[in-house]
């Protein structure tokens, strides 16, 4: 059995799974009646702090983490033989010279860098597009305004951090899925930029040593294996990205699938066939390039308002409903009305979901489109909103990887040649998120949008999954 582990922005969450990803159900196996191997826990670890600022309590993230492997089946607990963690990625928490935490952690929903200039100066200094809630942006930020503290000798993601708790490491490491998270990170060698970092104002010292993608961090310590009731000395991995996790964990055939999610904001991720070329420093700023496990890239777009869109329009007519005097069925009454409104209706609109604006591009909003004196209904709306949010993902990501080719590149005369052909199309989306699973109307939509059959994933914390499984690799001898 293989232990995963995933400090989310909300909900840390811990599963064992066996060598092939299955996960025990509770009742089988030997294990006791209603302890499943799969446990979900808030962790109520968000600070108070300034506007635009997030940050989370470092104690909190890791004694829920620890406290969800204890809910976890004594006997299954017995029997892992190695440890894989995930978590938030691009937030960072500064260490000092023991490995203790000497700032909170600053999440990747952190907008202080967003301050006028700051970003645009990072950029043209680095040539990086960095976001806000990136680490290195944050490093920057603290670094230009005095805000480091003076015991701080390095940064680490908080899985990062964990990885360390659990090994007794005096110092975190990364992995590129991580680091590249950050920014400034050179995707062709998978090191730092060092020419960037020190553009940036960043000492290089702050930055976690990178190792590869998988390998061994170290053996689990004693103290930390009693706590959790695990074998002491099993390896523990190098932390890998929540985004990566959950892609090992739910896609099957990579090269041939579409990864959708729908959270509070929505994710589509494409896994490039091994050795495709990419011109990464020169990639749009609506999609991105990210490393991945056996030596591949998966290109990634984001938006900030996916699920969170389809919950404005329910939450916008219970408001409405309450200004005119009436009383609003709940929200899962009104997210059931909207699917069947939407399914049915004859008509559609034109929503364009960027209510938070996107990270490349801050300044959009999102706007209604195509109305008439007829079509301004509940059902023409909600159909296209669905639509809207599934498009807007769709049209970040380059037209080749859709078609599973690897993307165009410059050719010498200047002009884009087509990207080489994987000999695989895409066949298919795999999609995770409740906002997926729940909504029909939601999962039609992605359907017709990509114009590719859907297929909801069976698996639940799909990220802690994929660190079981990229766990169970280092018993594997790979």
């Amino acid at each position: 059995m293989f232990l995963g582990i995933d400090i989310g922005t909300s909900k840390v969450a811990a599963v064992i799974a066996d060598a092939a990803g299955a996960v025990p159900a509770a009742g089988q196996g030997g294990l006791t009646p209603g302890r499943p191997a799969v446990v979900s826990l808030p962790h109520v670890a968000d600070l108070p702090a300034a506007p635009g600022y997030a940050e989370q309590d470092v104690t909190a993230l890791l004694d829920a983490a620890w406290a969800a492997v204890q809910d976890l089946p004594a006997d299954l607990r017995r029997q892992v033989r190695a440890v894989g963690v995930t978590g938030q990625m691009h937030g960072m928490v500064l260490v000092d010279a023991h490995g203790a935490a000497c700032s909170p952690l600053i999440t990747w929903q952190d907008g202080r860098s967003a301050e006028a200039g700051f970003l645009d100066d990072v950029r043209l200094r680095t040539g990086y597009q960095l976001s806000t809630g990136y680490g290195c942006a944050t490093l920057a930020w603290l670094v230009r305004h005095g805000a480091m503290p003076p015991e701080a000798i390095g940064a680490a993601t908080i899985h990062d951090l964990a990885v360390a708790r659990l090994s007794g490491l005096a110092r975190p490491v990364t992995d590129p899925t991580d680091a590249a998270s950050w920014g400034l990170f050179d995707l062709a060698s998978l090191a730092w930029d060092g020419a960037a970092v020190a553009a940036a104002g960043i000492p290089p010292k702050l930055l976690p040593e990178v190792h590869p993608c998988g390998s061994r961090a170290g053996a689990l310590a004693a103290e930390m294996a009693a706590r959790l009731g695990l074998p002491a000395g099993i390896p523990v991995a190098v932390a890998i990205g929540d985004n990566q996790a959950s892609l090992l964990a739910t896609l099957r055939e990579p090269e041939k699938e579409l990864a959708l999610t729908l959270g509070t904001g929505g994710q589509v991720s494409a896994v490039l066939a091994a050795g495709a070329a990419i011109d990464w420093r020169k990639a749009p700023a609506a999609h991105e390039y990210r490393p991945y496990p056996g030596g591949r890239y998966a290109v990634v777009a984001a938006s900030l308002c996916g699920g969170a869109a389809w919950a404005w329009l329910a939450d916008s007519i219970g408001r409405w409903m309450s200004d005119l005097g009436v009383v609003a069925p709940d929200r899962d009454e009104l997210f059931a009305m909207l699917n069947v409104l939407g399914l049915e209706s004859p008509d559609i609109v034109e929503v364009r979901p960027h209510f938070l604006g996107e990270r490349h591009r801050p300044d959009l909003r999102g706007s209604i489109e195509g109305l008439t004196l007829g079509n301004f209904t509940l059902g023409a709306v909600a159909k296209g909103l669905a639509r809207g949010i599934l498009t807007n993902l769709r049209d970040m990501l380059p037209h080749e990887v859709l078609m599973g080719r690897a993307p165009a590149l410059p050719s010498k005369a200047g002009l884009r040649r087509g990207g080489s052909a994987t000999g695989l199309r895409r066949e298919r989306v795999v999609a995770s998120g409740n906002a997926l699973r729940h909504n029909p109307l939601l999962q039609r939509a992605a359907e017709e949008v990509f114009g590719l059959p859907l297929v909801l994933t069976d698996d639940c914390e799909e990220a802690a999954l994929g660190a079981a499984r990229l766990a169970s690799e280092l018993c594997e001898g790979r």
